[in-house]
C-alpha cells in the first residue's frame, strides 16, 4: 500500500443480498485497522436496508444502475447518462485513498475506476475483465474458501490483521419497537420457541418442496412451537395454502416486513429453515440457529457460516453442487432430503 494511513476508504459489494452479508464482516476488519478513516460501502438498491445497519460503515452509497435502466428506458440513453455522468462526478469528489473491490466484476472494478480512488484493489481472479481497472490485484489461494473468509482475505490487502467475525447487523430501537407492533398485531405468542421457515429461494433448482416444508411445520406445531413463514410478496400466496387447522400456531409474514424488519423478527426465534437464499445468510449473521437444505449450491463456499448452523446435502449424486438455476435431473438432490430428516435435526437445535 502507499497510503498506510488513509483518510477515506470505499468498500464495494453490490449484490445479491446474501454476499452482501457474507462480506460485511470486511467493514469491522477494517475499521479495526483503522479506527478514525471515513469508511463507506457501495451497494444495490436490494441490500442496502442491511449494510445501513452496519455501525462501522460511516455512509452507505447505492450504486443506481436499476435508476439507470430506468432512465434509459422511460426517458431515453442521454437522460441515463446524464445521470450516470453526474454520480460519477458526485464520487470523485469525495478523494477516496482506497477503492476495495470485494465483488470482483465490471460493473464494480469500473465503478472504482470512474470514482478514481487513489488505490483501487480487486481480486486477481475477478471477472468479466475486472482486474484491468484494478491498480493492485489481490492473490487469492488456490484452497476453497468461504465468502465471509474470502472478503477478509481481501481486506487483509489494506493491513487487515482479524479472524473475528462481526456482520454489524445491530437492530435500533425503533426498529424493536417497530416488531412489537408486529407480533402484537398477528399475536406471535411470547412463551413458546418461534421457528422461521422461508420455504423458496430465487433459483427453482435450489426449493426444497413445499408439502415437505408444511409437514415439517405442522409436525413442528405439534411440538409445542409457533411457525412464522416468511419470503417475498410472490411467495406469500403460495405460503397461505398451508392448511394447519388452527391459524394461532402460526403466521405468514411473507412481504409483511421489510427488509430491516425481517432481521429483527428473525432476532426473536430460535431457529431458522430453508434454502441458499439471503434470509438464510442473514439469519445466521444474526446468530440464529440455522438448518439450510442445499442441493445445486456449495455448503463449503456459499453456506450458512457459523458452528450453530447445519447443512443438510446428499453428496451422493454425482450432479451434486452443480450450480444449474434449473433442474434437468428432476431435482434429486432435493428429494433425497426428507421431512423426517430435518425434523429430527431441529428437535435437537430446539432441545440445546
Amino acid at each position: 500500500m502507499e497510503n498506510d494511513n488513509p483518510d477515506k476508504i470505499l468498500i464495494t459489494r453490490l449484490s445479491a443480498i446474501g454476499d452482501v452479508i457474507h462480506a460485511l464482516p470486511a467493514a469491522y476488519a477494517v475499521r479495526q485497522k483503522y479506527p478514525d478513516a471515513q469508511i463507506d460501502w457501495l451497494v444495490e438498491d436490494k441490500a442496502y436496508p442491511l449494510v445501513t445497519l452496519n455501525p462501522y460503515i460511516d455512509n452507505v452509497i447505492i450504486l443506481p444502475r436499476k435508476e439507470w435502466k430506468k432512465l434509459r428506458r422511460e426517458e431515453g440513453y442521454f437522460k441515463a447518462i446524464k445521470s450516470f455522468a453526474a454520480f460519477f462526478k458526485k464520487m470523485r469528489k469525495k478523494e477516496y485513498d482506497i477503492f476495495l473491490d470485494l465483488h470482483g466484476l465490471f460493473k464494480s472494478a469500473f465503478a472504482g475506476f470512474l470514482i478514481k480512488a487513489d488505490l483501487r484493489l480487486g481480486p486477481e481472479d475477478g471477472r468479466e475483465m475486472s482486474t484491468f481497472f484494478y491498480q493492485a490485484k489481490i492473490d487469492i489461494p488456490d484452497r476453497k474458501m468461504h465468502q465471509v473468509e474470502r472478503a477478509l482475505y481481501l481486506a487483509s490487502a489494506v493491513g487487515v490483521e482479524t479472524e473475528e467475525i462481526n456482520y454489524g447487523l445491530v437492530i435500533p430501537d425503533d426498529l424493536k419497537n417497530n416488531i412489537d407492533i408486529v407480533f402484537n398485531t398477528y399475536r406471535i405468542p411470547e412463551n413458546k420457541k418461534l421457528v422461521v421457515i422461508n420455504p423458496f429461494t430465487t433459483w427453482e433448482s435450489k426449493n426444497w418442496y413445499l408439502n415437505r416444508y408444511f409437514e415439517l411445520a405442522e409436525k413442528l406445531i405439534d411440538e409445542g412451537h409457533y411457525i412464522i413463514f416468511t419470503g417475498s410478496k410472490s411467495d406469500r400466496k403460495k405460503i397461505e395454502n398451508f392448511a394447519e387447522r388452527n391459524n394461532e400456531n402460526y403466521v405468514n409474514l411473507a412481504a409483511k416486513t421489510s427488509l430491516k424488519e425481517l432481521a429483527a423478527v428473525y432476532k426473536r426465534a430460535a431457529l431458522y429453515i430453508g434454502g441458499d437464499t439471503g434470509p438464510t445468510h442473514l439469519a445466521a449473521a444474526l446468530g440464529l440457529k440455522v438448518i439450510s437444505l442445499m442441493g445445486p449450491t456449495d455448503p463449503d463456499t456459499h453456506g450458512p457460516y457459523g458452528k450453530e448452523n447445519t447443512v443438510i446435502q446428499d453428496n451422493s449424486l454425482e450432479c451434486i453442487g452443480c450450480w444449474e438455476k434449473s433442474c434437468s435431473r428432476d431435482m434429486k438432490c432435493m428429494k433425497l432430503i426428507t421431512v423426517e430428516q430435518v425434523l429430527r435435526i431441529a428437535k435437537k437445535k430446539l432441545d440445546d
